[in-house]
């Protein structure tokens, strides 16, 4: 039987002085741990390796006599040829016969040493040299089994690639997972201002079809402000028709047709205050010139409308004649709007006004004083003009004010 060394083991002879420098091979399969030679004994057998150190070095022994076995299969054939012929010419001494071979210089008749085959030695020597096997050492005190068998695996090519990829796949796998992470932190934000803009959008479509649609937003309480000369009473009954409607619903056009048939009111504001308040501030119009009439005289605020009437013109509203008479005319626009946009102290001292045109409007005071106007342009600088000559002026008898040029102004 060849030995997993790659050894031939020739006959059985009689021992030899040579050292034996075979490695005594452990029967793994016995447990009384002796090594299966002949000539070995409990005592003279060294110490047993461990397990794991005896796989590995029978797993290497067993890989590199396969190789030598498949390599060297020719050139053990050859060598055994040769064998036979040594033994051949062996048996023939110099000066002898046929008979057992003898050794050279023994007159002995011993027997031949045993013939070995070095071939796979050398083939499995150069292997290791070359880096293709990897020696094991078998002495338990050199190193540890876990390390030489991680000594093993990274001396391993193949586990080498192995690693590689697998740290490859990890680093492919955090990156992966450093990007999803990226965008779907990206897509949260996406969608967290998207569900931003869709709550505000259904919170005020649920609040338009709240204040619509439904009582909880219905006029209740209507206020009014700003009647001094309009009955607010009647005001409020004329508004009375909005109560129970939705504050979205109530529109400007129906409420000025509530308060069209009032005319001291010129102009309004609607405001609604949620949830059941209709606020309207009124301005009313002011009379600013009165007219001769059949029953006394007529007030008109500077649109030409009628206020009212009154027996006498009373005080701030001063009796207009001359071309005012007619309502349409560029003389009763320029003179009250003048009337209409001057302080209602300085109003208040006129009592008459007259003009022919819209550029000679003239007004006399109640201290007799005539006050030459002009047109309805700067009408506040020019009541303040007049104001400040009427104060320097107040102890020195004058008859006439000129202020048409407010730059520039004349008394005598």
């Amino acid at each position: 039987m060849k030995r997993p060394s790659g050894f031939d083991r020739g006959a059985e002879g009689p021992e030899s002085d040579a050292p034996d420098t075979q490695a005594p091979e452990w029967d793994t399969a016995g447990g009384d741990g002796v090594a299966d030679h002949p000539d070995a004994t409990a005592a003279d057998s060294p110490a047993r390796p461990g397990l794991f150190d005896r796989l590995r070095s029978r797993t290497a022994r067993e890989a590199a006599a396969a190789r030598a076995a498949d390599q060297g299969g020719a050139e053990s054939a050859a060598a055994g040829s040769g064998e036979g012929l040594g033994a051949a010419e062996d048996a023939v001494a110099p000066g002898g016969g046929s008979g057992d071979a003898l050794a050279p210089g023994d007159g002995s008749g011993d027997a031949l040493a045993p013939t070995v085959d070095l071939s796979a030695v050398r083939r499995a020597r150069a292997e290791v040299e070359d880096g293709e096997i990897e020696l094991v050492d078998d002495a338990p005190s050199a190193r540890s089994a876990v390390t030489r068998w991680r000594a093993a695996r990274q001396a391993d090519p193949v586990r080498a690639a192995e690693r590689r990829v697998r740290e490859a796949g990890k680093q492919r796998k955090a990156r992966f997972r450093r990007e999803r992470q990226r965008f779907t932190l990206a897509a949260r934000r996406r969608r967290r201002t998207w569900l931003i803009v869709i709550s505000a959008v259904a919170a005020l479509a649920l609040f338009v079809v709240v204040g619509v649609f439904t009582p909880l937003m219905a006029v209740r309480e209507v206020n009014i402000e700003g009647a001094s000369a309009v009955n607010a009473e009647e005001v409020g009954a004329a508004l009375a028709r909005f109560e129970g409607v939705p504050l979205a619903l109530v529109e400007d056009r129906d409420v000025h047709r509530a308060l069209e048939p009032f005319p001291l009111i010129q102009r309004y504001a609607v405001e609604r205050t949620p949830p059941h308040t209709m606020t309207v501030r009124i301005e009313e119009r002011v009379p600013v010139v009165s007219l001769p009439s059949a029953s006394g005289v007529g007030l008109y605020d500077a649109a030409g409308v009628l206020l009212g009437s009154a027996e006498a013109a009373p005080a701030g509203v001063p009796l207009g004649s001359g071309s005012l008479t007619d309502r349409s005319s560029d003389a009763f626009r320029s003179a009250s709007r003048a009337l209409r946009d001057m302080p209602a102290e300085l109003r208040a001292q006129i009592t008459s006004v007259t003009a022919s045109s819209g550029q000679d409007v003239t007004f006399v005071l109640s201290s007799g004083v005539q006050v030459l106007w002009g047109d309805s342009d700067q009408t506040r600088r020019k009541s303040t003009v007049l104001t400040s000559m009427l104060a320097a002026l107040a102890d020195r008898p004058i008859s006439q004010i000129d202020v048409s040029s407010s730059e520039a102004p004349v008394f005598q």
